[in-house]
């Protein structure tokens, strides 16, 4: 499927910023009903390691945008409200290539989509994305008198040293079974992230901040996960309940946070628990990718 006649795709430029914005608002306004994306996550797409095309028209108007996320190989492509499948379809297939290209080696790429973007699913699926689980992005709103929870017996959450961001992804990959590089991950602020630690110094947890929202103020946890080898501790509740209380004493309105509603750890259910409601649900699909061009 190729795009309409005058149509053309380019890498995308700072200046092109606030145009990409426009457009992710555009969309977010049909499916979401509100803006959510915000200008710093476009500068991190434009500025860091990860991938970006544009899609114009014949008069240059921007058409659509697709990212490769730097921190993982997680695929965004959006298209202007009432444009045919093609758009995101061709910036998909410009990214499945680089995923292709970059890894070298068969790995599992992964796409999101609200559960009212029919079209997307629909080109998702066509090239050959399937199902993996519902994410839920939740938000707890704060009083401002929150309280750091009691102390877990043999352990200490305490703030996280710069120096050991590079531990904590080896945490957070025996967490979550994966290869991810979460020190990549775009906006942390260090001197929020928390770890777990037990009586003899090793890290058994830990919780990643990235910078609050531009447009609400709100805290956000990007990361949260405790070692295998340490669960059924209380350790999760403890690190997101000395976050909450952080976030309320930094003068937040609310901390955000998205997860898997599946997770087999009952994370959804903790958060519940800790007065985090769903703000919206989406769709997350994957496939494998090997390490040859998969062709357009």
């Amino acid at each position: 499927m190729g795009l309409p006649e005058g149509y053309r795709t380019e890498r995308p430029a700072l200046a092109d910023i606030e145009a990409i914005l426009e457009l992710v608002h555009a969309s977010e306004q049909v499916y979401l009903g509100y803006p959510d994306f915000e200008r710093r996550e476009v500068m991190d797409a434009l500025t860091g390691t990860g991938d970006s095309w544009l899609v114009r028209d014949g008069d240059g108007r921007l058409m659509g945008w697709g990212q490769l996320y730097p921190s993982g190989w997680f695929c965004d492509a959006y298209a202007r409200p009432g444009e045919g499948p093609s758009v995101q379809r061709v910036l998909m297939e410009l990214l499945l290539n680089r995923v292709a290209e970059r890894a070298g080696r068969s790995v599992v790429a992964k796409a999101g989509a609200l559960v009212t973007e029919e079209q997307y699913i629909g080109v998702l699926a066509g090239l050959g994305f399937e199902f993996d689980h519902l994410q839920a992005r939740m938000t707890r709103p704060l009083a401002g008198d929150e309280q750091p929870p009691g102390p877990v017996p043999g352990h200490t959450i305490r703030a996280m040293r710069a120096e050991e961001l590079p531990a904590c992804g080896e945490v957070l990959r025996a967490a979550f079974g994966d290869q991810h590089d979460y020190a990549a991950t775009p906006s942390l602020v260090p001197a929020e992230c928390l770890v777990a630690e037990t009586e003899t110094g090793a890290l058994a947890g830990v919780l990643l901040s990235s910078a609050p929202s531009d447009n609400t103020g709100e805290g956000w946890v990007k990361w949260l996960g405790v070692h295998p080898d340490h669960r059924r501790r209380g350790l999760a509740a403890a690190l997101l309940a000395t976050a909450v209380a952080a976030n309320a004493r930094l003068g937040r309105k609310a901390l955000g946070l998205g997860v898997d509603t599946s997770s087999p750890t009952k994370a959804f259910t903790l958060y519940e628990r800790l007065g985090f409601t769903v703000a919206y649900q989406a769709n997350i699909y994957r496939r494998t990718v090997d390490g040859s061009m998969i062709g357009t």
